[in-house]
């Protein structure tokens, strides 16, 4: 049997053409044409399983909605990170959050614009493999993951994404590291979208990517064993021993912690809540980014990842203050069955967790920036480890 001829969906800046965005575009524009895009790279190096662009539009015709500039996501022009964001569905995951979660996720979000992808062709094999790597030992887990992130780009499947462009906004710089204000009001906004989010059964039931932050344990452990005498190797000037140790004992826990922060009470996990994917509005409001991770579990996995990752650790002594004005917030928008006790149990278990996958997923990305001495990897390791309660 001939195999179906695959949709266009451009993967290039050079194939999203003004022809192709008028056609995109046209429920939207009310028939205006655009004659002129030029498309320039956004966010270099932090997007690292997708691409960026920035089109700036010429339109004829043109209405008051016709933007004066869009943003397109495809999947990242690395192989080893598309690899890995095609096993994690993160491409198909944002695109259906866009296009069918946007009621039920109350983040401020940038407008959908057009999306288009390749329907997954074995739907199924998504139950066979959850099964596969709760059962299969380690090294076959290893073995497993690698033929999965090395697939061969025919076997890949396309995804774009175009969304408005967020133009009057400030991005905060994660490489420079975050300011306790930022940190705050980005906590707060966290607050009321786990608040709204809150055992949101009906959601799970109508969205099967949303997965538990819980799934799969044995990939972590299977990469930790890979990776981690390499990783001690390659940053362990980074690193006091004492963590090293402490990760080490924390990955035989690795099932039991998961499944703690798995349970109930659970919210809906943005996923990859930190600052580069925040945009701050001279008004005060905040707009989100980035939805390729989308999940549940405990909200302290999302407070502990935002702090870890946006902070540095000579800020550890305003983690108290911060987890209470999270956890202040969350009590005002209605939610009394997560104790400020739970919380801080919850960002503990999770900065060990995240400590653990750092180091298994250390070969998984590549991670230079350019323009950057040191790697996006090198900076998470001096902060997230720096976080761990020893």
């Amino acid at each position: 049997m001939a195999r179906k001829e695959k949709p266009f969906i451009p993967q290039k800046t050079e194939d999203i053409t003004a022809e192709y965005l008028t056609t995109a575009l046209a429920d939207l524009s009310g028939g205006a044409t655009v004659t002129h895009v030029s498309w320039a790279p956004i966010g270099v190096g932090i997007g690292f399983v997708g691409d960026l662009f920035r089109g700036t539009l010429t339109w004829d015709n043109a209405n008051d909605w016709c933007p004066d500039s869009v943003v397109a996501k495809v999947p990242s022009s690395v192989k080893a990170n598309r690899g890995v964001g095609e096993g994690l569905m993160a491409y198909e995951r944002e695109i259906v959050m866009y296009r069918e979660a946007v009621d039920d996720l109350s983040l401020p979000m940038p407008e959908h614009y057009h999306s288009a992808f390749e329907p997954n062709p074995t739907p199924w094999m998504l139950g066979v493999l959850e099964w596969v790597f709760d059962h299969l030992p380690l090294r076959g887990i290893n073995w497993l993951v690698n033929k999965l992130v090395n697939l061969p780009e025919s076997a890949m499947r396309d995804y774009l994404l175009i969304i408005e462009d967020i133009a009057d906004a400030r991005p905060a710089e994660q490489f420079d590291g975050g300011n306790l204000e930022d940190a705050r009001v980005s906590l707060e906004l966290l607050a009321k979208f786990h608040a709204d989010a809150w055992m949101n059964q009906d959601l799970l039931d109508k969205q099967p990517l949303l997965w538990s932050v819980g799934r799969s344990p044995k990939v972590f452990q299977a990469g930790y064993v890979r990776n981690r005498d390499q990783f001690v190797e390659t940053f362990g000037d980074l690193l006091d021993p004492t963590v090293i140790d402490h990760i080490d004992k924390v990955h035989e826990e690795v099932p039991a912690l998961t499944n703690q922060v798995a349970s109930a009470p659970w919210t809906i996990l943005h996923g990859d809540y930190r600052l580069d994917n925040i945009l701050f509005r001279s008004d005060g409001s905040l707009v989100v980014l980035d939805y390729q991770l989308v999940m549940y579990g405990r909200a302290g996995w999302d407070v502990a990842y935002f702090i870890t990752t946006a902070l540095s650790p000579e800020h550890r002594a305003e983690e108290d203050a911060l987890l209470h004005t999270y956890h202040d917030a969350l009590l005002s928008h209605g939610i009394t069955d997560y104790s400020f006790d739970e919380l801080v149990a919850d960002t503990t278990t999770t900065k060990e967790l995240l400590a653990h996958r750092m180091v298994g997923s250390g070969d998984m990305l590549d991670t230079d920036v350019e323009g950057r001495e040191q790697s996006f990897i090198e900076l998470m390791v001096g902060r997230v480890a720096g976080w761990v309660d020893v």
